[in-house]
């Protein structure tokens, strides 16, 4: 909100025009009162008169003025006048000219006093507490609302566009993307963060002195289980709860979901092709997220669903996620009628059912929930004994999330995953070769060891290439509980009561072990090369590619976050996307995409961006987690064995 010296300036000299108007005007009034009054009490016409009255006025109050400066000093004088009386009519009441002193006296202040003017048209802004600090960069947007976050996407990327458009506006005045910059929304001041060593430092912050959680007031009263690690506040507590669902997380724990994964996977073979039969081509997204919705009933919860409820079940976690963001829960509106509410409970009386059969016949050895459940903490903090578990409550809120971040984050990677291996036939060709090999090493079992870095490493090059392209676009906001020096210089100050929103987009857009002119590094038919995550060991065709795309920064690659929310479901994660991409390299040929114009040329390395047939995806501008296409990645598919 900084204006240059000649703007300042500019607004400076009209406001000594319009109080030295007002003064004269004011001046004039109480000249003018017992000209008026004896005027009145004579009988003569007052209004008649007026214009002579103020006339002598002028006249002697400028004639020392007219005596040097008699033309400058006349118009001034007349000027000067013109605006007092339009300010100040002398026909207007005491009530009227106290309300028009009141009117000027705030127009003046908000004119010359940025401070005052952005402490009432954005209330809640917040300064630093050293008033010699600068304030962080970036626009607060329309007066009492701010800046429209949750709209703004564009085709051109999809969801997340504000974070980029804003950022870039401001890199065309400083010269580069700050590490911070601030936006305002409705009563709050948000200071967005990526960037490195930059973002990790002030993300490590967490459950110290300067950096808290601002989960529990921005969901209180919404769809967002308030008991689980993804909203606590509490640091002994927040490991707490890490631990014990981190014991049905563990490499091992995961391990055991391999079987419950590739059948739900090869299910979603069978559904592609009875939707090509019926409609001729099938939907990537709608495939994927049915798969991740199977993984949530299946291995999550552990439940055993009859054929006819399985739909049902997966439209209530699509209508839950769907609710989440919808603007009456964001206003807090009659939440509890929404379907959003009604879905989260027919989820939850899911969830307690489950919790309930496994009290009574034991453990499963095999689901998410029932390692919670079970779960005991060995830990011995303060004295306070071992042998803890988790609230039924807890366990309820935490299945929640997992739902949540497994369905939501998997799926849309999962279709961005899908448009790639279409634009790319070449990467789709290399990924079946390493399955090929695979499963005459090892048979038609898909497990953790098959699919690690180790044996599968184009798949685990292919899938981090995936989540570089399109990653999360951010993650909770913390809370500044005092100012934070950003680079321990002074410099970039975030003020206490902001909120610091991580920006994992922005993170991966900037690394400078990437980025190319334009944003090509981007770009799904330019920037996609899984070779640059390759060693030589691992394929010494893709030197060459190697050399010319860099592999991210350790710090710049952040698509899980950092610092003490770190994904705790990682491994799963990897797991489950792994081995659904590796089932279709198994069981379908290439898929076509619907969306690229007849007789496309793959060739990636011959196409001009700037060329107006230059093909672009056109990006989906609904709210998400991560971007995905417009179309929902509408593709022809046919079996393997066809």
């Amino acid at each position: 909100m900084t204006r240059s010296p000649k703007i300042r300036r500019n607004i400076a000299v009209g406001v000594v025009l319009l109080f030295a108007g007002f003064l004269r005007g004011t001046m004039a009034f109480q000249l003018e009162q017992p000209q008026l009054q004896r005027r009145h009490a004579s009988g003569l016409n007052t209004a008649a008169h007026i214009p002579l009255v103020d006339h002598t006025i002028r006249s002697s109050r400028s004639s020392s003025v007219l005596r040097a400066f008699p033309a400058a000093a006349a118009t001034t004088s007349a000027v000067l006048s013109g605006i007092g009386r339009f300010l100040l009519p002398p026909s207007a009441s005491t009530v009227s000219r106290t309300l028009r002193v009141a009117a000027l006296v705030v127009a003046g202040l908000l004119a010359t006093s940025s401070r005052i003017r952005e402490r009432i048209f954005w209330p809640g802004f917040t300064y630093p507490s050293d008033s010699n600090s600068e304030l962080l960069p970036g626009s607060l947007g329309c007066p009492f609302i701010g800046s429209p976050m949750i709209t703004g996407n564009k085709p051109s990327y999809g969801a997340g566009s504000f974070y980029r458009t804003t950022a870039h506006k401001i890199a065309a005045t400083l010269g580069k993307i700050p590490s911070v910059w601030r936006y305002y929304f409705l009563g709050k001041n948000f200071a967005v963060l990526s960037g490195g060593k930059t973002f990790q430092n002030v993300l490590s912050m967490e459950f110290g002195e300067s950096l808290g959680t601002s989960g529990p007031d921005l969901f209180a009263g919404g769809l967002m289980p308030i008991k689980s690690l993804l909203l606590e506040r509490e640091k002994k507590h927040h490991s707490y709860l890490r631990r014990l669902v981190g014991a049905a997380l563990t490499p091992i724990a995961v391990t055991k979901s391999a079987p419950t994964l590739q059948s739900a996977a090869e299910e979603q073979v069978s559904k592609m092709m009875a939707d090509m039969a019926a409609n001729g081509e099938v939907k990537f997204l709608q495939i994927c997220t049915d798969y991740t919705l199977d993984v949530a009933w299946r291995q999550i919860l552990g439940l055993e669903l009859p054929d006819e409820e399985i739909p049902f079940f997966e439209e209530q976690v699509a209508t839950w996620i769907k609710g989440l963001l919808s603007l009456r829960v964001l206003f807090r509106v009659g939440v509890e009628s929404t379907p959003g509410y009604r879905a989260r409970e027919y989820i939850i009386s899911k969830i307690e059912q489950r919790i309930d059969q496994l009290l009574e016949q034991g453990p499963d050895h095999k689901s998410t929930l029932s390692g919670m459940i079970f779960a005991v903490d060995d830990e011995n903090e303060n004295n306070e004994g071992t042998g803890k578990k988790l609230s039924r409550q807890e366990v309820i809120d935490n299945a929640l999330i997992l739902i949540f971040a497994g369905s939501e984050t998997s799926a849309s990677t999962l279709t961005n995953a899908m448009l790639f291996l279409g634009l790319h036939p070449s990467v789709w060709s290399k990924l079946v070769q390493e399955q090929e090999r695979i499963r005459a090493q090892d048979g038609n079992a898909l497990t953790m060891s098959s699919l690690d870095s180790n044996n599968a490493p184009y798949l685990d090059a292919f899938l981090k290439e995936t989540l570089r392209m399109r990653t999360i676009i951010g993650g909770i906001p913390r809370l500044a509980l005092k100012d934070i020096d950003v680079d321990g210089n002074g410099k970039t100050i975030i003020p206490k009561g902001y909120l610091v929103d991580p920006s994992m987009m922005l993170t991966h857009e900037e690394d400078p072990a990437t980025k190319l002119p334009n944003a090509m590094h981007l770009d799904p038919i330019q920037g996609f090369r899984p070779e640059r995550w390759l060693d030589s060991s691992d394929d010494e065709s893709t030197s060459e590619l190697r050399t010319t795309y860099e592999k991210p920064s350790s710090d710049w690659y952040v698509p899980y976050g950092f610092g003490p929310r770190y994904c705790l479901g990682k491994n799963l994660a990897q797991l489950e996307m792994k081995i659904f991409l590796a089932t279709m390299a198994r069981k379908i040929d290439f898929p076509k995409l619907n969306m690229l114009p007849e007789n496309y040329d793959y060739a990636r390395d011959k196409k001009n961006p700037e060329d107006p047939t230059y093909f672009s995806v056109e990006w989906s501008t609904r709210m998400g987690v991560i971007p995905n296409a417009e179309d929902g990645v509408l593709a022809t598919v046919t079996t393997s064995d066809e």
